[in-house]
């Protein structure tokens, strides 16, 4: 086996692509485990008791379950420039505004209620960060 110079950036592009795909990992890895520490930790600020249903408690099955349905699901849908948006409305609005497109296919992937939701999270996940708001408050949680 004859080794030569590197005469191209082929290798380059191949080392960009590594780095994309373990950064798209790490992303995805952090959004899901975010959602999953604020529907088990949710508590009032949960969507069933802001509406008056009372608690939704989740088992670890059904968190994991979430867990994986939200990976899978935003990793077919990872953005390659601009973001993708999460959203829940707060138990006030949530029959008028309810939560975004891409947490109801998950929810019902998942065989979950969407009021096991937290109310009022906005997350936003770019190809490179993921930033939160809360409270009218951003805040990046994962930069690259």
């Amino acid at each position: 086996m004859i080794l030569k110079k590197p005469e191209s950036i082929n290798g380059l592009a191949i080392f960009d692509k590594c780095i994309k795909d373990n950064t798209k990992s790490e992303i995805i890895k952090v959004a899901s485990e975010y959602w999953v520490d604020k529907i088990a930790n949710a508590g009032e600020r949960q969507l069933s008791y802001e509406l008056g249903n009372g608690l939704i408690s989740l088992s670890s099955k059904e968190l994991d379950k979430f867990k994986k349905v939200f990976s899978g699901f935003i990793s077919k849908n990872f953005p390659n420039n601009g973001n993708i948006m999460l959203w829940t409305s707060d138990g006030k609005h949530f029959n008028e505004i309810g939560t975004d497109s891409y947490l109801r296919s998950i929810m019902k992937s998942s065989n979950l209620s969407l009021t096991c939701l937290p109310s009022d999270v906005c997350m936003m996940i770019y190809p490179k960060k993921i930033v939160v708001e809360e409270d009218f408050k951003q805040s990046v949680i994962y930069s690259k």
